[in-house]
């Protein structure tokens, strides 16, 4: 870890780093192959019937048929939020799988600063820690305004520094994969063996064309900054 040159101007008492990663237990190279013959052939989240019906109820038939014809005209899918899945990935935190129960440890009334680094291949997470609020403090080792909020979430290269206040004793420390598959997760706890309750995954959320265009103009910026 590098430390700043000057006086860190966030107050904490004590700090754990908080790595999240994927891993799979195929070939990478059988993994490879399969996205080249098929983009999506690890994302079993396709639309159905269903789906199709409960969007005519809610947007109209014109306006559903409209959406569609759009999303085809790019070969592309609003439910493409990853090319790899639960399908052939395992999601970690710090190495370990969520049953594993990594805890980070803190003692009564200390402030933790947690550093989260998305380490993954393929993963955008949502991380929260339900009934603790998370304050914002770094974003990619560059400081910034805190801001408080229940949840955020980052890609593969990305990291966010956020404070943490803990009161109870322990509280579970969630990152839920952007497409809904699955889930690493962990315990922020006064002391090992202790755990809080894991909430279930929320429900999937398709993309918009404003999602598209929010990740288009997020990659160019990239671009710009190498």
């Amino acid at each position: 870890m590098i430390e700043p040159s000057g006086e860190d101007p966030v107050e904490y008492d004590s700090e754990h780093v908080v790595l999240l990663s994927d891993w799979t237990d195929d070939n990478p190279q059988t993994v490879y192959n399969n996205l080249k013959m098929q983009g999506d052939y690890y994302n079993y989240i396709q639309p159905t019937l269903p789906d199709n019906v409960t969007q005519i109820r809610k947007n109209g038939l014109s306006d559903t048929l409209a959406d569609k014809s759009m999303w085809n005209s790019m070969r592309m899918s609003s439910m493409d939020l990853a090319d790899l899945s639960a399908a052939t990935l395992i999601y970690l935190m710090n190495g370990a799988a969520p049953g594993s129960n990594w805890t980070g440890r803190f003692k009564k009334g200390e402030r933790v600063r947690l550093r989260f680094i998305n380490g993954s291949s393929n993963t955008f997470y949502d991380v929260r820690i339900p009934g603790l609020p998370l304050t914002v403090v770094q974003s990619d080792g560059v400081n910034v305004h805190p801001v408080t909020v229940d949840e955020f979430r980052f890609g593969p290269g990305e990291t966010y520094d956020v404070v943490v206040s803990p009161r109870d004793e322990a509280y579970t420390i969630f990152a839920q994969s952007m497409d809904r598959t699955g889930f690493a997760s962990g315990t922020l706890a006064l002391r090992e063996g202790l755990t809080a309750p894991v909430p279930a995954i929320d429900p999937i959320q398709p993309l918009t064309m404003e999602d598209m265009m929010d990740q288009w103009i997020t990659a160019v910026w990239r671009v710009c900054q190498t």
